[in-house]
């Protein structure tokens, strides 16, 4: 009705205002939907210097940039969605590298080689997020000719396919370098190891062993070296040990464990798990103090708690067991999380992780102290230890 007493001017005029409103909202689309596009052009990301003079280099040397079919995967073909409100949200995500561009973060080689793992950790922990959406936009199990690849990647894609793997648990680093996972917990213990240097001991105190540390029975000389081979054994990192004694750079220390009828060179954290606190040498074992046995019902294993007086040197203790944790779970996140989700320390049981850890070490850069710091690390939070008696 209202329309029938608009006049034929005031119609066309309506009609007009209509369509310049469709116009208006076609063309900013429009060109809102082509700056989007732009940026998602090579181009615009290797404009500034950060991309270009560092992941845009590493990139020019691989299949992705250069192969044998012709087919280039730009940057945003890997990390922007296609699907339109993903890449949306991911752009706006994406804004706050704006921010650190222009507080020049990673304005320098050195800023960025610091930043580089953190960086390429969002990257992967995206990424998997999404079950490698970007990677499965041209690669995909159906798809792959299995005959035409080598035995050992048709073997590891089939299991991948089986137990549900995602791209990136085993293809990180295929187009960038791929980071030093160890640096940032080896800053952390170097951290802590000059921290170590200046705690003050005193007696009385329960401190925790940064790293391993021999042990002797008798005090060694004020200025020497305590050479490891004359050692009576050694006690293992994070092991606690109260403070009896100390002097000229060595301290006089209590070591309390578990051992195992038959074992007795190794002086255990708990009965009946092989949390290992300390390893000794015969003379060791002759001193050690026996406080009681208890006799494994489900075993028939008999465990005595037992007591030690040693001496090692000063300077490798922590005040604070946390501390030790946090380095721990650094460690394991850092080192662990590369090919699969982590598993929580109390996934298995204190003994399981010895199996498991020992599989996995091959596949890492860690040295055989990193190692068996680890090894604690995870069994002390294992689920049959957390929350239990010894």
């Amino acid at each position: 009705m209202a329309l029938e007493r608009l006049g034929s001017g005031q119609l066309r005029l309506l009609g007009l205002v209509g369509l310049l409103g469709v116009a208006v909202g076609v063309i900013g689309w429009g060109g809102f939907n082509t700056a989007m596009e732009a940026t998602n052009r090579m181009e615009f990301c290797v404009s500034c210097h950060e991309m270009r003079d560092n992941v845009y280099e590493e990139y020019k040397k691989t299949v992705h940039y250069q192969n044998a079919s012709g087919v280039r995967a730009v940057c945003s073909d890997c990390h922007v969605p296609r699907d339109w409100t993903a890449k949306m949200i991911r752009k706006v995500q994406a804004s706050k590298e704006l921010y650190h561009w222009a507080l020049g973060s990673i304005d320098s080689k050195e800023k960025f080689e610091a930043k580089r793992h953190e960086l390429a950790r969002h990257e992967w922990d995206r990424m998997r997020a999404s079950d490698s959406r970007e990677c499965r936009n041209c690669h995909s199990f159906e798809a792959m000719d299995f005959h035409k690849q080598s035995a050992k990647a048709a073997s590891a894609m089939a299991d991948a396919k089986k137990v549900g793997k995602t791209c990136i648990d085993c293809h990180k680093g295929i187009a960038h370098t791929f980071p030093d996972v160890a640096a940032g917990h080896r800053q952390t213990f170097k951290e802590l190891s000059a921290a170590a240097k200046t705690l003050a001991l005193k007696t009385g105190d329960t401190v925790h062993a940064l790293t391993s540390l021999g042990i002797y029975l008798d005090q060694p000389a004020a200025g020497t070296a305590a050479d490891a081979e004359a050692a009576d054994g050694e006690i293992a990192a994070a092991t606690p040990v109260k403070l009896l004694a100390v002097e000229d750079g060595f301290v006089k220390v209590e070591i309390v464990g578990w051992q195992r009828e038959g074992s007795e060179e190794t002086l255990f954290a708990r009965r009946g798990k092989r949390i290992t606190r300390a390893t000794l040498s015969e003379a060791a074992v002759a001193r050690v103090e026996a406080l009681g046995a208890v006799t494994d019902p489900e075993t028939e294993q008999v465990w005595t708690e037992a007591r030690l007086v040693a001496w090692t040197r000063a300077g490798g203790y922590v005040a604070k067991e946390d501390t030790l944790w946090a380095y721990g779970a650094r460690m394991y996140d850092d080192n662990c999380s590369l090919c699969h989700t982590l598993h929580a320390p109390g996934s298995y049981t204190a003994n399981d992780w010895i199996g498991k850890l020992n599989a996995m070490t091959r596949l890492t850069t860690l040295d055989g102290e990193e190692i068996g710091f680890l090894r604690t690390y995870l069994q002390s939070h294992a689920k049959d230890v957390v929350g239990t008696a010894p």
